[in-house]
């Protein structure tokens, strides 16, 4: 498989779902979190902090989409740096699925987060030959 074929069918989409799914996870988190705080379920002491939690782990996940979208290049190039960055991250995507459905196995769901993961990682460890440039 070539770099390109690698970057243009699993690094590309894996990058834009992270990307996606940060802006709407911090969206509608933030909008649910606010209404648990009025309904009473959160405790108002509790309410700034789990606001800029949901906020900033959105804002993460949209950030690490963003650093593969930015490694495209290097990783088009061949670059075995952009390679092992984006690896280590797809490979951090994937164990939070797992680690997310182990700790709620009534949402599987979850597991998106696997597949995106393994996608991002997989290819590149697989054909990792092609990414012998520095």
């Amino acid at each position: 498989m070539k770099r390109r074929t690698i970057s243009n069918l699993c690094t590309i989409p894996a990058a834009l779902f992270l990307l996606l799914i940060g802006i709407v996870h911090s969206i509608v988190n933030i909008w649910s979190l606010r209404r648990a705080l009025t309904r009473g379920d959160i405790a108002a002491r509790f309410g700034d902090t789990v606001l800029f939690n949901a906020a900033f782990s959105g804002l993460f996940m949209s950030l690490l989409g963003l650093v593969v979208l930015l490694l495209l290049p290097g990783l088009r190039a061949g670059s075995r740096q952009a390679g092992h960055v984006a690896t280590a991250i797809g490979i951090f995507i994937g164990l939070l699925g797992v680690v997310g459905y182990i700790w709620v196995p009534t949402k599987p769901l979850v597991l998106i987060f696997l597949f995106f993961g393994a996608m991002l990682a997989v290819p590149i460890l697989i054909w990792r030959r092609e990414f012998s440039n520095t």
